[in-house]
């Protein structure tokens, strides 16, 4: 199931939508945990993070449409640009799930940090190898991919730590 999922999305072109925005959550959510911000500050602030950099990728899109197809848009272009919009939503919404139980006391915020960074680093993992996979690379390349992927969010999170509280 989690692969017939993933791999909608990565066939549907997303797949650099939800890295991208999950590399703005996963250092948004390092920042929020180094200044010591409330679940509810954390929530707020990733929801509104991902609606920005949706808009901001979506207008860029509407204008390269434009732009490369010399015409205004059209309704299955739209149709496009609005699910790339939504698929930014994914970057988002274990974060917030997370903070949203460390606000009801179901989760020490605490934990809602660690899990959010560490969920991040696995998003971006296996986005990098689900779309290596969809563009029929070799699971030892995809798998590389990812892993360098990972890496990257690894060191994101190891940078925090050494300037870290």
């Amino acid at each position: 199931m989690v692969w017939r999922w993933l791999r909608h999305h990565v066939t549907e072109g997303h797949a650099g939508n939800v890295v991208y925005g999950s590399i703005v959550v996963l250092a948004l959510v390092l920042v929020l945990d180094h200044e010591g911000a409330s679940a509810r500050t954390a929530i707020v602030s990733i929801a509104g993070a991902v609606i920005v950099v949706a808009i901001a990728e979506a207008y860029a899109e509407v204008l390269q449409v434009m732009i490369t197809g010399h015409r205004e848009l059209r309704g299955s272009d739209r149709v496009d640009i609005a699910a790339g919009i939504a698929v930014h939503g994914v970057a988002a919404i274990m974060p917030i799930v997370f903070f949203v139980l460390a606000a009801l006391d179901a989760m020490k915020l605490e934990t809602a940090y660690t899990t959010a960074r560490w969920f991040g680093v696995c998003v971006l993992g296996l986005y990098a190898f689900g779309a290596y996979r969809a563009a029929g690379v070799t699971v030892t390349r995809s798998l590389i991919a990812g892993g360098v992927l990972t890496l990257i969010g690894v060191v994101l999170v190891m940078l925090k730590s050494l300037v870290g509280h």
